[in-house]
């Protein structure tokens, strides 16, 4: 075949599955410009004109161009791209599972002169996650931010004003704050994993009966208040005749979790089921245990870490909602570090994890 110019060739080669990437100096060739033209026009270096930047950018574009990381790396080395991460509730189980996923990307990251900063914290205090926000702005000088958000108007005004003032791009990941104008949201479809819960319930309990969901301090954290309303909402379409009977806790912790089922089994000894929604479970499995109640009282929790499913293979849990901890932490981290150095946005808006529903007949290689 005969083709009649390289633009053609490298199109139809690429349209039969062929295509070979090209490189800078191609794209300086067929563009009649320098070399060093393209590489200010691809990482906007400014000093090219803008008709001449988009075309250059349209050559790159339709021929498939992708940087070379590694090179772009050493070029890199004496001054690292810098990405925060702020994390709120890292004292619980499973938030553990998604920092060490995060540890790991940054590390793997280390090698592409990238440098991973993070400020993490035990409580769900909108006031402190500004100021870590702030203090990794103007004092770290971070190119992008990774966040698990708390639901707060003080959090999302900060957010938007450094997207919108400083094109600073924003990953929320396990928890989102979706009015906020972030780059793209990394966790659960917690709405629909309440639903999902919803329909186990209905199946344990035969659709009849008293049904407790137990949350802890939502006010903040829109995981939890997504997962009730999820919850709620379909019991009320498919299971009419449930009845719930709501519990918030005051802390987010075994011992609240173990006083309020204790009080529940007090007040509703023909209680059905209980909806676990905070990582104080092992407080709730204990007491269930401790007043023979495992047998009677269905238990929804969420998290896949080895004391729930510990649990349900002793019969206290009839089933565990997990989520993928490892993508969780990892997956913001690379998106931001493509972002800021290939210029790469995701593909959507919304990356939702699985929404695994592990039972005692499908646990055994997890322990």
């Amino acid at each position: 075949m005969i083709f009649v110019n390289k633009r053609e060739d490298a199109l139809i080669s690429r349209k039969r599955g062929v295509y070979m990437a090209i490189t800078i100096n191609q794209i300086a060739e067929l563009c009649g410009v320098s070399r060093g033209t393209v590489d200010r026009a691809l990482h906007n270096k400014g000093n090219v004109r803008p008709e001449l930047a988009a075309r250059i950018k349209d050559v790159a574009q339709e021929h498939g161009y992708t940087p070379n990381r590694a090179g772009m790396a050493l070029s890199r080395a004496s001054h690292p791209i810098r990405i925060g991460v702020v994390m709120h509730s890292t004292q619980t189980p499973f938030m553990q599972m998604v920092l060490d996923a995060c540890r790991r990307e940054a590390k793997r990251l280390s090698a592409f002169s990238t440098k991973v900063i993070f400020r993490l914290s035990l409580t769900l205090d909108p006031v402190e996650q500004v100021s870590m926000i702030e203090e990794l702005v103007e004092q770290q000088h971070i190119s992008g931010l990774a966040i698990t958000t708390l639901h707060s108007i003080l959090v999302e005004n900060k957010l938007n004003e450094l997207i919108e003032k400083h094109n600073l791009p924003v990953v929320t990941f396990n928890t989102d704050l979706p009015a906020s104008k972030r780059f793209c949201y990394v966790g659960q479809d917690n709405f629909a994993a309440g639903r999902t819960s919803a329909e186990l319930m209905r199946l344990m309990t035969g659709g009849k009966g008293i049904v407790a969901p137990i949350i802890g301090p939502s006010e903040y954290h829109f995981a939890y208040s997504e997962r009730l309303s999820g919850f709620q909402s379909e019991l009320e379409r498919i299971a009419p005749d449930i009845r719930l009977r709501l519990t918030h806790l005051p802390n987010d912790d075994a011992e609240s979790a173990m006083r309020a089922t204790l009080d529940l089994l007090e007040r509703l000894p023909d209680l059905a089921g209980i909806y676990a929604i905070t990582p104080g479970y092992d407080g709730v499995c204990q007491v269930l245990l401790q007043t023979g109640r495992a047998q009677d009282v269905h238990l929804i929790l969420h998290d896949e870490i080895p004391a729930n499913l510990r649990y349900v293979k002793q019969g206290v849990v009839g089933f565990v909602i997990g989520q993928d901890a490892e993508l969780q932490g990892s997956l913001p981290l690379s998106m931001l570090a493509d972002f800021i150095q290939l210029r790469q946005r995701p593909p959507k808006r919304n990356v939702f994890t699985d929404i695994r529903v592990l039972l005692r007949y499908n646990i055994d290689n997890l322990l």
